[in-house]
């Protein structure tokens, strides 16, 4: 689909459905409403959202609407994934390459094929070094010795440490209700080659090449002008517009006291 507008007298509105609902458009004018889920009731099966735009030169010096790869809210918002807990924990024991699983503190209602974050303990983080790790869930155990085991479907691949002092990390990165940029136009056309150096840090002398990933253009969300927006339980990928003005991934613009108890929360970026 092209521009899908949601005139003020009108609902658009998304229920569930066991195979999952995926929505492909240019963007999003809600002047009415935009719902999926409610708050007493939120949404248990996946819907997907893809916004589709390349980048135009001239964006720097020639703003686009916020609805062209965006969704445009100045109705209302409301969009109530599934409630997942924890979504953010911490190692209960190091975590060695080649482990498969992973224990953590606390326990947790996370999905097989949910993707999770693992922190890097190492010194040094930067995007041409780094020791995050983006893994899969396989399933989840609750063992008694500690909040939960969660068993991964690859190997991990660096050491991540918990000990008495510091433990890593681990976030929650799918939800049930996922934005996102579209795949083919969203990521830079400029990426970091990964092979400038630069000063000599903690055994390491890379560095971020200059002038590189300026070009990202991915989806947006932006609550303006009266509009009011409630948002729990999303994902949003591949969000954001490098360099161009109010077109961050979430963004509650200038909207003063008109939106005093809107929120955005329990969600990834």
């Amino acid at each position: 689909l092209g521009l899908v507008t949601i005139p003020s007298t009108s609902e658009l509105l998304f229920g569930e459905n066991v195979n999952g609902i995926t929505l492909d458009v240019s963007g999003i004018d809600v002047q009415g409403t935009l719902r999926a889920g409610s708050e007493s009731c939120r949404l248990d099966t996946p819907l997907t959202i893809t916004l589709h735009g390349n980048r135009p030169t001239d964006i720097i010096t020639n703003p686009r609407s916020p609805s062209y790869k965006g969704i445009s809210v100045t109705g209302t918002v409301e969009l109530h994934g599934k409630r997942y807990y924890r979504t953010w924990t911490r190692l209960a024991k190091t975590a060695s390459p080649g482990d498969n699983f992973l224990l953590l503190q606390h326990p947790v209602n996370w999905e097989a094929g949910q993707e999770i974050v693992l922190i890097t303990t190492a010194v040094k983080d930067s995007r041409e070094w780094h020791q995050n790790e983006k893994i899969t869930v396989e399933s989840v155990g609750t063992p008694t010795q500690v909040g939960s085991i969660v068993y991964l479907t690859s190997t991990v691949e660096h050491s991540h440490i918990a000990n008495s002092g510091y433990q890593a990390e681990v976030g929650l990165l799918s939800r049930m209700i996922t934005i996102q940029g579209a795949e083919d136009d969203s990521e830079p056309t400029d990426p970091d080659p990964l092979n400038c150096n630069g000063n000599w840090n903690f055994g390491d002398s890379g560095s971020p090449c200059l002038n590189t990933e300026l070009t990202g253009y991915g989806g947006h969300i932006m609550v303006h002008s009266g509009g009011t927006g409630y948002v729990e339980g999303v994902e949003l990928f591949r969000m954001g517009q490098t360099n161009v003005l109010g077109r961050y991934p979430m963004h509650f613009h200038i909207l003063a006291n008109t939106c005093e108890d809107c929120y955005f929360r329990d969600s990834s970026v």
